[in-house]
């Protein structure tokens, strides 16, 4: 709801006509056509001693999204944080430490953003955009080389949430109740302050497509296990901003923002895609080594794979076997070889941030033994 609203709210401003009546209090209006009929829209401006009779607030929302998604982060996150904020190959931080990167990021991306935009850059967006931009790179590579590159991606989209749930507490719902009070008792109303909150509601419709992204990109290791995931991360927020834009203001007025969405696709895929597709085809007829025996794979998945994807895991705070994966026959560790060979073998995500610490050389005797066919022999 709050994703719709804000979108909703900012293309209703943006194609705002001109009210026919000629009303002096009415800033537009415009129709909606849904569900067999029409909406006739008015915006309204606040006038000193006349409200209507109730105002729907869009706080909750906000308020609701972001709470929930903090307990979600406390309870996945912060809770496993060994197996899911650590990666002993990308820094040497303790479990508390990551925790504590993670936090920092919460807070600290809301006081740099919001120190920007109150100081007198504001004034200036030429100057202010691309400082905020260069800030995100920032923050966005130091958080690839200190925490896994999952909980990097996840926690970079709950720093640009927390930033928008801080907007609408801080900076969109206290003016405009200061308008609506002034309002009911009749003074005069400063409508700058409904200018502001506008202000920050149009950063938050711009960082909407971005922290989607990034919520849901934990489902695609390809993307967060990519090489400069941290440039993956700005390309992101490029397109999720272009996206935005383009939908909202329309392409015929922003070409070059349609080039650069555009561009900010193509290198998108580049990114994810080349890894792996420029990696050389397996050995095969007669040149390819024998598989090796079925004995040593099962002695690597038994220590690095089945302490989870069993039917009785091993490992503290794993209740039930991810994905509902089990390998503890060799039947079920045959079948699941596909999977094992894009998660464990390519993209490195299995065990998460490495947690059983598998070796390099385990790797690659997995990789050989599904490469010649998976044989239990």
């Amino acid at each position: 709801m709050w994703i719709g609203d804000s979108l909703l709210f900012m293309w209703i401003d943006s194609h705002l006509r001109p009210d026919p009546e000629g009303r002096k209090d009415v800033a537009g209006v415009t129709w909606l056509i849904h569900g067999g009929g029409y909406y006739h829209l008015e915006k309204r401006l606040l006038v000193p001693g006349r409200l209507p009779p109730s105002l729907r607030w869009f706080w909750l929302e906000a308020t609701t999204t972001w709470l929930s998604g903090f307990l979600l982060l406390v309870l996945i996150y912060y809770m496993s944080a060994d197996a899911f904020m650590v990666d002993r190959s990308v820094s040497s931080l303790s479990a508390g430490q990551a925790i504590a990167v993670g936090l920092a990021m919460l807070a600290g991306g809301w006081f740099l953003y919001d120190f920007l935009w109150r100081s007198s850059v504001r004034h200036r967006p030429a100057l202010a955009i691309p400082i905020s931009l260069g800030l995100f790179v920032g923050i966005s590579y130091a958080a690839t080389h200190l925490l896994s590159a999952r909980a990097a991606f996840i926690h970079t989209g709950a720093m640009l949430g927390t930033i928008m749930a801080a907007n609408v507490w801080v900076h969109i719902i206290p003016p405009q109740w200061k308008m609506v009070q002034a309002a009911r008792a009749g003074k005069e109303i400063d409508y700058t302050l409904g200018a502001h909150a506008k202000t920050r509601s149009t950063h938050n419709s711009y960082l909407t497509f971005p922290v989607i992204f990034l919520m849901i990109s934990i489902h695609f290791p390809a993307l967060f296990t990519a090489p400069h995931n941290w440039l993956i991360l700005t390309l992101f927020v490029a397109f999720g901003v272009g996206v935005r834009h383009l939908m909202l203001v329309g392409p015929t007025r922003s070409t070059w923002t349609a080039i650069a969405t555009a561009a900010s696709a193509v290198a998108l895929v580049y990114l994810t895609t080349q890894p792996f597709g420029s990696q050389p085809p397996p050995v095969s007829g007669p040149a390819a080594p024998a598989a090796p025996a079925f004995v040593e794979v099962r002695t690597v998945i038994v220590r690095r794979c089945a302490v989870c994807h069993s039917a009785n895991p091993t490992v503290p705070g794993v209740s039930a076997m991810p994905g509902g994966i089990a390998m503890d026959t060799p039947a079920q560790i045959r079948a699941a070889a596909p999977r094992m060979k894009v998660r464990a073998v390519e993209q490195k995500t299995m065990p998460p941030a490495n947690t059983t610490h598998i070796t390099e050389s385990e790797r690659d005797l997995l990789a050989r033994w599904i490469d010649a066919g998976a044989p239990l022999r």
